[in-house]
């Protein structure tokens, strides 16, 4: 089941990455046209986050893939299967903390609208993300302390 759903994984990576970059270099194949689109007020600053969410979700996503290949190999609650799952963990999260941070910081950046105002949106989309990121930390934990009672079963047979 691992491997399959690692196959899985790298098929919708490439998906991703290849349908993001179309969009963004306005390629179209046939009937088939990609586009990337920035909210009105965005401007360049949404697109340079967008770009480096997609490259954080890349490392994600190797990092899955490095678990579940530890998984297929055998290792189902060895120290690389922990570190790669705990890995991907941490690059969701920073992917939630950027879309939190990034706005604010591109806005501080380029100075405040003409109300002179800084706006903070906190969407529930970030919210959920950073709990769902959390949650995985928490199994990260669970397959430690798993981890410590196979090796506990094990001297003991």
């Amino acid at each position: 089941m691992a491997s399959r759903i690692r196959w899985g994984v790298w098929i919708v990576w490439a998906v991703l990455v290849l349908v993001y970059v179309a969009g963004r270099l306005g390629i179209s194949i046939g009937t088939v046209h990609a586009q990337a689109h920035v909210p009105a007020g965005e401007g360049g600053s949404f697109t340079a986050i967008a770009d480096l969410t997609i490259v954080l979700l890349s490392v994600a996503l190797f990092h899955l893939s490095r678990m579940l290949g530890a998984v297929v190999s055998g290792d189902l609650f060895s120290a690389r299967v922990v570190g790669a799952f705990r890995a991907f963990a941490m690059w969701l999260l920073f992917i939630a903390i950027l879309w939190i941070v990034a706005p604010i910081a591109a806005e501080l950046l380029t100075g405040p609208g003409a109300e002179n105002e800084l706006e903070f949106r906190l969407r529930l989309r970030d919210v959920l993300t950073v709990g769902i990121t959390l949650i995985l930390f928490l199994v990260a934990r669970l397959l430690e302390r798993a981890r410590a009672i196979d090796e506990e079963n094990r001297e003991i047979v």
